[in-house]
């Protein structure tokens, strides 16, 4: 064979081979050739640690590549983020982020990151909504109810705040100044310590997870009034929404999100997004996420997660201001 011919057929069997095998072109560089870390900016075994694990669980197959969960907690979720702000942008690096994403540049005089400026949004993967739960010793088994024992009492109500600037602290905060009924805070360090001062009777009443609540609730330890959520939640079908007890200005619901680096290609953000939305939508996916209380977002596009983080972003100066958060 002449060395033209032999040129020419050595390129036919390359181009056969990239077209028959993805490791192929994995091997000249095409994205993703190596493993995938998922930073979480809380401590293992939190929802979001465990909704990262779903999404690596279904997508390191499909992909052909490892993920590695990488717990980074610390500062509100700002140790972990700012990991990934500074990592390499080449989609190797991504955050599983949630609402402190979008409140630490409110809530810090000196904001660490610029979400919008240092990150690409990829695709929401789930929300688990907060519920309005009472102990049962408190004797309210409606919001109505709730509420009226709010006005009887000079002093208001109680609620545990595991954490300032979270889902369910603002979400309180909305709810007070919804119901202009007075209410006192009392602060915990996460959802634990507050749930067992709840389950007490120690306090009146706290906003939870949807993930923590039912076992509480089916144990009759706690009776639940209200979630807050656009519909009602699959594993509490009787409990009816804030929208539907009259307070719809109520809506603060944790989400948890992939973004990465603000200067990844598109063409990779694209490209993650359309993989995340396929398992998304396979039984597999779902059925891990409702294990543990998650709800999947619904189909949605890259500017779709953009314009709701932006949204999110702007509700919280009027928020804080009337909640009295101020810069640390």
């Amino acid at each position: 064979m002449n060395q033209p011919n032999r040129r020419l057929a050595l390129k036919t069997i390359a181009a056969s081979a990239a077209a028959a095998s993805p490791w192929f072109s994995h091997a000249q560089g095409a994205w993703p050739n190596k493993a995938i870390k998922i930073v979480v900016p809380v401590a293992a075994g939190g929802i979001i640690d465990l909704v990262a694990r779903n999404l690596a669980d279904a997508l390191g197959p499909k992909l052909g590549v490892p993920f590695v969960i990488d717990s980074r907690p610390g500062a509100d979720h700002a140790i972990g983020t700012l990991a990934v702000a500074r990592a390499e942008p080449d989609g190797y690096t991504w955050l599983c982020g949630s609402v402190p994403f979008t409140t630490t540049a409110h809530l810090r005089t000196v904001p660490p990151f610029d979400p919008f400026k240092e990150f690409k949004p990829v695709h929401n993967l789930a929300t688990s909504p907060n519920v309005l739960v009472v102990p049962t010793s408190l004797g309210v088994n409606t919001m109505a109810e709730f509420l009226a024992l709010g006005k009887r009492k000079s002093d208001g109500l109680t609620y545990a705040n595991p954490g300032t600037g979270s889902s369910n602290h603002l979400g309180t905060e909305q709810l007070r100044n919804a119901t202009g009924i007075q209410m006192l805070g009392i602060p915990y360090k996460g959802q634990p310590p507050a749930i067992t001062d709840l389950l007490t009777g120690r306090v009146d009443f706290m906003l939870m997870s949807s993930s923590l609540a039912p076992a509480h609730i089916e144990s009759g330890k706690l009776k639940a009034l209200a979630s807050v959520a656009p519909a009602r939640l699959p594993k509490l079908p009787m409990v009816p929404t804030m929208k539907e007890v009259g307070f719809d200005g109520v809506n603060v619901v944790p989400w948890f999100g992939i973004l990465m680096p603000a200067g990844t290609p598109d063409a990779v953000i694209e490209r993650a997004h359309r993989e995340i939305r396929a398992v998304a939508a396979t039984p597999a996916y779902k059925e891990g996420l409702a294990r543990f209380g998650a709800t999947p977002v619904a189909e949605h596009s890259i500017s779709d997660f953009a314009n709701a983080l932006r949204v999110e972003f702007d509700q919280w100066p009027a928020l804080f201001r009337q909640a009295g958060l101020t810069k640390s």
